[in-house]
């Protein structure tokens, strides 16, 4: 029976990680929160769903192991906003490059959640036309 929920629950997240960010500016909302301040708050709160979301989607649609290049892609951008950052700023802070390259993240994998949910609709409604 909580197996069954949890597989439930799992699933709906995988399939729709923007629910969080929803359901997060709802709870902030009933808190008291202006919805403004916090949607950054609910962007870096929804970032690890999307990663294990497009993970998931792209082993779907091409049944081969995405892990490499979406963990590869995150470093190369983490690095090179650490670069940027140095060379730009006097005043080096890490958690000013961090929450950039989380957000950035967030930007990034949601372009691609899109990008694979139309993906994944294309190929199976070719193979339901075929």
């Amino acid at each position: 029976m909580i197996n069954g929920f949890l597989s439930i629950l799992t699933g709906i997240i995988v399939l729709f990680p923007f629910l969080i960010t929803i359901l997060f500016l709802i709870g902030m909302r009933k808190m008291g929160t202006a919805p403004a301040a916090v949607i950054g708050k609910a962007a870096d709160f929804t970032t690890p769903f999307l990663f294990l979301s497009v993970y998931i989607t792209s082993m779907t649609i091409f049944g081969k192991g995405t892990g490499f290049y979406i963990s590869a892609i995150a470093i190369l951008i983490a690095i090179l906003f650490t670069v940027v950052e140095r060379l730009k700023e006097k005043e080096f802070q890490i958690t000013r490059v961090m929450q950039k390259t989380w957000r950035l993240y967030f930007l990034v994998l949601s372009f691609t959640y899109i990008v694979l949910l139309i993906i994944g609709l294309s190929f199976k409604i070719s193979e339901y036309v075929k």
